[in-house]
């Protein structure tokens, strides 16, 4: 909600897909996205990461926000905001989920 309040509820969409790892791609198997829209593969080490990020809780594992053709993506597990084409963008959204966290962490 706060991203949306800042970015816009059209500019801020989930992210299917784990983030990817360093090691070797391995074969992929296909699945049901969450809409039931489309069919996306998914190797056995996704399908690892998103059975642990739904264990703890997280149904995403990260959140895209377009602004204009720059692109920022924050994975949830660790709170990581990745945006190659503007440290501008990169920077402000870490600062809202900073402040996110902020205002979140004491109703826990």
């Amino acid at each position: 909600m706060f991203l949306e309040a800042q970015f816009g509820a059209d500019n801020v969409s989930p992210i299917a897909k784990p983030p990817p790892s360093t090691a070797t791609t391995s074969p992929t198997s296909t699945s049901a996205d969450p809409n039931g829209d489309e069919t996306q593969e998914f190797s056995p080490e996704e399908k690892a990461k998103l059975t642990r990020l739904h264990s703890l809780g997280i149904p995403v594992p990260g959140i895209e926000i377009r602004v204009d053709k720059v692109v920022a993506k924050v994975w949830l597990e660790d709170l990581r905001v990745e945006c190659a084409q503007s440290a501008v963008l990169r920077d402000r959204v870490g600062r809202v989920v900073g402040r996110a966290v902020e205002c979140l962490s004491g109703l826990v």
